[in-house]
């Protein structure tokens, strides 16, 4: 009866691991993103991020603003010495406000137009008005 084993003599089970108290779940995220380096002072569990700041907002230039309005009212008006104004305006602040200042310009040189247009307009009026009155008999 040697092949018999006996009561006092149990096989040997290998030793159960004993649990970790510094990680009692293994990280199921093993193979996602690396977490941050924490901030020294954070609470546990939350990570320091810092803060990401946006571009400076690109500012309205007043002046070119100036150049649209006075543009925008030149052609509205046929004042040109508000088209002139906003063709300085424009030009002068070209690098702040760039679309508002390119308005100005436009608008500026679009009344410059219309200006010299209504003037020629109105002596080529008078021109044939004069000659009418010439050909007319005594």
């Amino acid at each position: 009866m040697a092949s018999e084993p006996t009561p006092s003599a149990a096989p040997s089970s290998p030793p159960s691991p004993t649990p970790d108290a510094t990680a009692p779940y293994p990280n199921p995220n093993s193979y996602a993103y690396p977490e941050p380096h924490p901030y020294p002072n954070a609470a546990p569990g939350y990570y320091y991020y810092p803060w990401v700041y946006a571009p400076p907002a690109s500012r309205l230039g007043t002046w070119a603003l100036v150049s649209m309005i006075c543009g925008a009212v030149s052609i509205a008006t046929f004042q040109s010495v508000l088209a002139i104004l906003a063709v300085i305006f424009g030009y002068i602040r070209l690098n702040e406000g760039r679309g508002f200042a390119i308005a100005g310009i436009v608008t500026g040189f679009i009344s410059i137009g219309l200006t010299i247009l209504l003037i020629a307009l109105y002596i080529l009026y008078f021109v044939f008005l004069f000659s009418a009155l010439n050909t007319l008999p005594d």
